[in-house]
């Protein structure tokens, strides 16, 4: 558990330019998680899955969307922690615990480890297609697509409930430090 969160920390010190104004970082952690949700539809398709493993543009978009997320986590993260003193702890804890358990169980190396399997089974179903479409139930073609489709929704839906979570949780956060401070 310490090996994940330092190397969250060290990730986040590495990426921390100059910092952003609460209400910015408010703004793009949710349009991020909205972004992903968007994502997330599509990734959960068969046909999203083959355009993710086939195009280098699609996958790098997903990427790009992921270390962003992420890096935004981070300075969410940073901010949370310099800024304990002005807030309720409780929630502030409860953050905290949603970004750290969304790093330790779904980074980015986790998240290609998962596709890259995915990948590499959507290649060899479509080298054996047509012997899978004279199959029948799972063992078919259809079936085997049905599988993975249900795989990745079952990851992904996780993901997104994670990132959801932190999204419900900071706009109920900047909502009550608005009230606090006035």
């Amino acid at each position: 558990m310490k090996l994940p969160a330092l190397f969250f920390l060290i990730q986040l010190f590495l990426s921390i330019g100059a910092p952003l104004p609460a209400m910015e970082l408010e703004a793009r952690v949710i349009a991020l998680a909205g972004h992903w949700e968007r994502e997330m539809a599509l990734l959960t398709q068969y046909h999203g899955l083959a355009s993710f493993c086939e195009s280098a543009d699609h996958r790098e978009g997903v990427y790009g969307l992921l270390d962003e997320i992420h890096n935004y986590h981070g300075l969410l993260y940073q901010e949370l922690l310099e800024t304990t003193h002005h807030h309720s702890a409780r929630t502030i804890r409860r953050i905290l615990k949603h970004l750290v358990k969304l790093e330790e169980d779904y980074s980015i190396e986790s998240f290609n480890a998962f596709f890259g399997e995915r990948c590499k089974a959507q290649t060899e179903l479509e080298a054996m297609a047509r012997q899978y479409k004279s199959g029948f139930g799972m063992h078919s073609y259809d079936g085997k697509i049905h599988v993975l489709e249900i795989e990745m929704h079952r990851y992904l839906k996780t993901l997104t409930k994670r990132i959801s979570k932190v999204k419900k949780h900071v706009s109920q956060f900047y909502a009550r430090r608005r009230v606090w401070e006035y």
